[in-house]
C-alpha cells in the first residue's frame, strides 16, 4: 500500500506503538525471504479509522535489499463485539489472491497477542496512488474519468467471484443480509453511547427496518461484500487501473447493491464530512454523474439498473452504516485508542447527525418518508431496538430502565410485566391444573404418547399470544420471509413478541415452576436451541423444511452431540463420523441423552460428527440435519435422571449405522460444527438457568407454607430458629442467582455470546446450585413427602441436579471464569 503525500505516514501515537525487535524477531521466523540481519522501521499510515495500519521498512544490513510491509492489527484496549476481526480479513485476502479482483498478497497471519498486543496479519506493499478526494483534483479529465471507470469495473469483478470456487460460501449467511446490517449496526452505535440516541439516528432505523427489500431473503443474490467499498480503499497504480483493493475489515457475504451504493455515497454526503471523500456541486469534468457511475457497473454486471426505491433504501443503509462507524471512531478517541488523530473531529456528535439527516432526505425524496421520532413504526420495524436507541445508555454505560429494558435486578418493564401477568395468570388457570393428570400419564404405560391436554393447552398460548417469546428481534431478524410464508397465516405470531434476552428472563422464570410448562409455550429445550441453530445457521430451504414446523409446534426435535465413550464436555472429543459420498452424507456415531428423541412428534435431530478427523481441532466438527425416523437410526434406550424418564419427552441412547442423508442437509459448511455448538449455548444456557430460579421459587413457596401449616415439639415449624436460618440462607441464595441471571442475560443482548461467556458460565455455575439449596431445604421441610412423588420437589430437584451436568459441567464453567479472572478482575 502506499500513499503520494508523506504527510499520510508518520511515527505511531504512544498508544499504538509496536515493539520493532520483537516483530522482527516474529517476522523473520513467519515470512520466507525476510531479510534475517535488517532492522526494522515501524511507521503508521494516519489515514483511515479502523485497524491501525503500518508501514514496515527494512534497513538493510550487508547485501541484503531494504523491503517494504504493510502490517494490520487490532486496536488496543476494549473494541466492539465482532468489530476488527483481522483474521476475516486475511480469510478473505488469501482467498481472493487467485480471482480478478486486485488484492495483497497476505504473508503471514498472528492470532498471538503477545508479540505486538493484539492479532494482526502482514502483506506485501503495494505501490500505487490514493486518493483521498474524491474530487481528484490532482487529475486531468480524462484520468478521473478512468479512475471511476476502474472503480466501477473493479467492483463488478468482485461481485462477480464464484463463492464456491473460492471457498467463501462459508463466508457469512447466504441471505437477510440487509435486515442483519441495520440490527448490527444499530446495536454497535447504542452500544458505544455516551448519551441519548440523536432522533434522526433513531427515526432511520425504524425506516430500515421498515424497508427491508424483499430480496434480502433471496440467497440468490448473495455475493462477496467489501463492507466499505470506496475510493479511498483502492489503490491505483500507473496505468491507471486498481492495483489493490484495501481495508477488508468489514467483508462478509451480503448484498451487492450495499456495496455500490456505499461506493456512491460521495455523491450524496454533506460537504466537509471527514474520512469520508465527498464529491462537489457541480461535478468536476470527468467524474461521471451518480447515473452514469452505477450503469458502468451494471453493465460489466450485465444486470439492470436498480429500482428507484430499492436504490434509496441501499443509500439509506450505506449512510446509516457510515454514521455509525464513525461514531464508533468518535468513541474510541474518547478511549484513546483510535487509529487516527482526527479521530475525534471524524466521529463527532454533529457529523453523525449530518449523515442521518441527509439519508432521511434520501428516503423522503423516494417517496416513504421516515416516520416521526415519536411515532410507533410497525412490527416488522422492532419497536423495542428503536425505544432502546431513543434512551440510550446510562452514565455507567448501561441501558437505563425504559419501556423495553431494565436494568438487572429490578422489575421488568410495564410490556414484560403485562406479558408475565398474563402468563402467570395463564399458569394459574391451566397448567398447575394439568400438573397431575400429565404426572400421571408420565409413569403409566402409556407414558410414551402424547396427553390431549398438552395440545390443547399449546394450541391456547398460541391463540392467547404467549407463544415462542423466547425469540429476540435480532435472532427473528434472521428468519427468512421466504420460508415464513410456507407457514399458516404467513406465519403471524410465529416469531414471538420480540423480547430481549433480559425480557424473556423475567417469564422464564415464571415457567420454570412446572417441569413441562415451557413445552406449552413453545420455549422448551431441546427445541429452542435446534430453532436457533435453523435461524442463524440454516438456508430458507431448511429454515422451510424444519424451522416452520418447529416453530408452529408442530413437530419436535433433538440434539445429537454427547457421546457414552469420551469425554463429551470437550466437543473436539466428538467420535462419530459424517462422510461425503456424492450427494449424500454417510453418518456413524453411538449418541446419548439425545433429549427428546423418544417423543413420537420428534422428526429431527442435529447430528454433530466429524468430517476432517485430520483438521484443525475445532475444524474437524459439522453438524447436519437428519430427518427421522430414518433408516439406520435406531433408540437404544430411554435413560433416567435419578429415576425418572420424562416421558413422553425422553432421553435415548441412539445408534447411528450408515445413516443417509442428501448433502443439502449440512448446515453452514463442513467444519463449522464448533461454531455452530459455541453459538447454540449462548441463550440456550441462560434458558435454563431463568428456569432453575423458577424452581427454586417453587420451593421455597412450599416450604413457607408447609412450615405455617405444621407443629413440632410445640410450636410451629415457622417459628423454629433452625428452620428461619435454613429458609433465609436459601432466599440470599436464590436472590444472588437471580441477579446473576439477569446480569448475564443483559450482557447477552449488549455484546453478545462470546464477550458475555463469563457472566454465562458464572449463571450457569450459581443458578442450579441456588435451585437446588432451596429445592433441598424444602423437602427437609416436608419430611417424607419431600422425597415422595407427593410433591412436586423430588422431579424439581431431579432437573436442577441434572442441569449441572447438561449444558456443560461446572468445572468447564469454572475454568472459564479462573481464566477471564485471569486477564481482567471483572467479568
Amino acid at each position: 500500500m502506499a500513499i503520494d503525500t508523506g504527510s499520510a505516514i508518520g511515527q505511531p501515537s504512544n498508544a499504538l506503538r509496536l515493539d520493532a525487535e520483537r516483530l522482527r524477531k516474529y517476522l523473520a521466523a513467519a515470512i520466507p525471504g525476510f531479510p534475517l540481519e535488517a532492522s526494522l522501521e515501524v511507521r503508521q499510515f494516519q489515514h483511515g479509522q479502523s485497524n491501525p495500519t503500518y508501514l514496515l521498512h527494512t534497513v538493510p544490513a550487508g547485501g541484503e535489499l531494504a523491503r517494504l510491509y504493510v502490517l494490520r492489527k487490532k486496536p488496543p484496549g476494549q473494541v466492539l463485539s465482532s468489530a476488527h476481526a483481522v483474521e476475516r480479513e486475511h480469510a478473505v485476502l488469501s482467498a481472493l489472491a487467485p480471482t480478478a479482483v486486485p488484492v495483497p498478497k497476505v504473508l503471514c497471519l498472528c492470532t498471538d497477542a503477545a508479540v505486538i498486543g493484539t492479532p494482526f496479519y502482514v502483506m506485501e506493499h503495494v505501490k500505487g496512488r490514493i486518493f483521498t478526494d474524491a474530487a481528484c483534483p490532482e487529475l486531468s479529465e480524462a484520468e478521473r474519468k478512468s479512475v471511476y471507470a476502474a472503480m466501477a469495473a473493479t467492483l463488478a469483478a468482485l461481485h462477480s467471484v464464484d463463492l464456491e470456487a473460492v471457498g467463501l460460501q462459508g463466508f457469512g449467511r447466504a441471505s437477510g443480509y440487509c435486515k442483519r446490517q441495520v440490527w448490527r449496526w444499530a446495536q454497535q452505535y447504542r452500544a458505544q453511547l455516551a448519551g441519548p440516541a440523536l432522533p434522526e439516528m433513531t427515526r432511520l432505523v425504524a425506516w430500515l427496518l421498515a424497508h427491508v427489500p424483499a430480496e434480502d431473503a433471496d440467497p440468490a443474490h448473495t455475493r462477496i461484500s467489501h463492507g466499505d467499498f470506496r475510493l479511498d480503499n483502492l489503490v491505483f497504480g500507473v496505468d491507471g487501473r486498481v492495483a489493490a483493493v484495501l481495508d477488508w475489515e468489514l467483508s462478509t457475504l451480503g448484498h451487492p447493491l450495499a456495496d455500490l451504493a456505499f461506493s456512491a455515497m460521495p455523491y450524496h454526503l454533506p460537504t466537509g464530512t471527514l474520512a469520508l471523500p465527498s464529491l462537489p456541486r457541480p461535478l468536476p469534468p470527468g467524474v461521471p454523474s451518480e447515473r452514469e457511475y452505477v450503469a458502468a457497473y451494471c453493465e460489466a454486471r450485465g444486470l439492470p439498473a436498480p429500482a428507484p426505491a430499492a436504490w434509496a433504501f441501499f443509500l439509506a443503509l450505506s449512510l446509516f452504516r457510515a454514521a455509525a462507524i464513525l461514531a464508533g471512531v468518535g468513541a474510541r478517541a474518547r478511549l484513546g485508542n483510535a487509529s487516527s488523530v482526527s479521530a475525534s473531529a471524524v466521529g463527532a456528535e454533529a457529523v453523525v447527525r449530518g449523515l442521518a439527516q441527509r439519508a432521511l432526505e434520501i428516503v423522503a425524496a423516494a417517496g416513504v418518508p421516515a416516520p416521526d421520532t415519536g411515532a410507533q413504526p410497525p412490527l416488522s420495524s422492532s419497536p423495542a431496538l428503536v425505544s432502546r436507541m431513543a434512551d440510550g445508555p446510562s452514565p455507567s454505560g448501561r441501558a437505563p430502565p425504559t419501556e423495553t429494558t431494565s436494568g438487572p435486578g429490578f422489575e421488568p418493564p410495564p410490556r414484560v410485566r403485562a406479558l408475565r401477568k398474563r402468563l402467570a395468570r395463564f399458569m394459574d388457570k391451566h397448567v398447575y391444573r394439568a400438573e397431575p393428570m400429565l404426572e400421571e400419564l408420565a409413569s403409566s404405560e402409556r407414558r410414551w404418547t402424547v396427553h390431549p391436554v398438552m395440545e390443547q393447552l399449546k394450541a391456547r398460548a398460541r391463540a392467547e399470544g404467549l407463544w415462542n417469546l423466547w425469540i429476540s428481534p435480532n435472532l427473528a431478524a434472521c428468519v427468512a420471509p421466504a420460508a415464513l410464508a410456507a407457514a399458516a397465516d404467513s406465519g403471524a405470531g410465529l416469531l414471538g413478541p420480540g423480547l430481549s434476552n433480559l425480557e424473556y428472563a423475567y417469564l422464564s422464570q415464571v415457567m420454570g415452576r412446572v417441569v413441562f410448562a415451557s413445552e406449552i409455550f413453545n420455549c422448551s429445550a431441546p427445541d429452542t436451541g435446534n430453532m436457533e441453530v435453523l435461524a442463524r445457521y440454516g438456508t430458507p430451504e431448511q429454515q422451510r423444511e424444519w424451522l416452520v414446523p418447529l416453530l408452529e409446534g408442530r413437530i419436535r426435535s433433538c440434539f445429537t452431540m454427547t457421546e457414552p465413550a469420551i469425554a463429551s464436555s470437550d466437543a473436539t472429543n466428538i467420535q462419530a463420523s459424517i462422510v461425503r459420498a456424492g450427494d449424500e452424507y454417510i453418518l456413524n456415531g453411538h449418541k446419548w441423552w439425545a433429549s427428546g428423541a423418544m417423543d413420537p412428534r420428534c422428526h429431527l435431530a442435529i447430528f454433530m460428527g466429524k468430517t476432517d478427523p485430520k483438521g484443525p481441532p475445532h475444524r474437524q466438527q459439522s453438524m447436519i440435519l437428519v430427518p427421522l425416523p430414518a433408516p439406520g437410526v435406531r433408540i437404544v434406550r430411554p435413560l433416567t435422571v435419578f429415576g425418572y424418564d420424562d416421558a413422553p419427552h425422553g432421553h435415548a441412547e441412539v445408534l447411528f449405522e450408515n445413516v443417509r442423508v442428501p448433502a443439502s442437509n449440512m448446515l453452514l459448511g463442513e467444519g463449522r460444527g464448533f461454531e455452530i455448538a459455541q453459538g447454540r449455548l449462548g441463550p440456550g444456557r441462560l434458558h435454563h438457568c431463568m428456569r432453575a430460579i423458577g424452581m427454586g421459587e417453587r420451593g421455597l413457596e412450599l416450604m413457607a407454607a408447609r412450615a405455617g401449616a405444621r407443629r413440632a415439639f410445640g410450636g410451629p415449624v415457622a417459628a423454629n430458629p433452625a428452620f428461619q436460618a435454613t429458609l433465609a440462607a436459601a432466599r440470599i441464595q436464590l436472590n444472588a442467582a437471580r441477579l446473576t441471571v439477569l446480569d448475564a442475560a443483559h450482557a447477552l443482548d449488549l455484546h453478545g455470546a462470546k464477550q458475555a461467556r463469563g457472566k454465562i458460565a458464572a449463571a450457569k455455575v450459581l443458578a442450579p446450585a441456588a435451585a437446588l439449596a432451596a429445592l433441598d431445604a424444602a423437602m427437609q421441610a416436608h419430611g417424607g413427602a419431600g422425597v415422595s412423588d407427593d410433591t412436586p420437589l423430588a422431579r424439581l430437584w431431579a432437573g436442577a441436579r441434572t442441569l449441572r451436568i447438561a449444558d456443560g459441567p461446572d468445572e468447564v464453567h469454572l475454568g472459564t471464569i479462573a481464566k477471564l479472572a485471569l486477564r481482567a478482575p471483572r467479568l
